[in-house]
């Protein structure tokens, strides 16, 4: 029987595939502590220590709890009056490489301050970030 109507697992055992086996790409993910600092409804600064997941130190990223998320997203939202419906999902922010924090550009609160800096992405004391 010619090989193109053998059945495929007798075609597949008799042909010498090479397969080359690409890296597989991690990242890295380290326990850490940072502070999650926003205005009470009262208007006085209230702290709070939340458990983050930080990069390397080359590495530029901080994973944080999906609610710290949508209570930054809510409070910038609602004291900038921005309309998160334009992208939900995405909201700029600015770290600060001198208070190592991260936070809107036209509000202070809240605010994300980690324990350590990220590699500058420009001379100034700012890097854009999203959230």
């Amino acid at each position: 029987m010619p090989p193109r109507l053998r059945p495929q697992s007798t075609l597949a055992s008799t042909l010498s595939v090479k397969v080359k086996r690409v890296p597989l790409l991690r990242r890295a993910f380290h326990d850490a502590k940072a502070e999650f600092v926003t205005l009470s409804a009262t208007g006085s600064i209230t702290t709070q220590k939340i458990d983050v997941f930080m990069g390397d130190p080359h590495g530029t990223y901080v994973i944080f709890s999906k609610n710290i998320g949508f209570a930054i997203k809510s409070t910038i939202a609602r004291q900038t009056g921005v309309c998160l419906s334009s992208d939900p999902e995405k909201m700029a922010l600015t770290f600060y490489h001198t208070s190592r924090h991260f936070a809107h550009a036209a509000i202070p609160y809240p605010r994300i301050i980690i324990e350590r800096d990220f590699p500058r992405q420009k001379a100034g004391d700012t890097s854009t970030a999203t959230l």
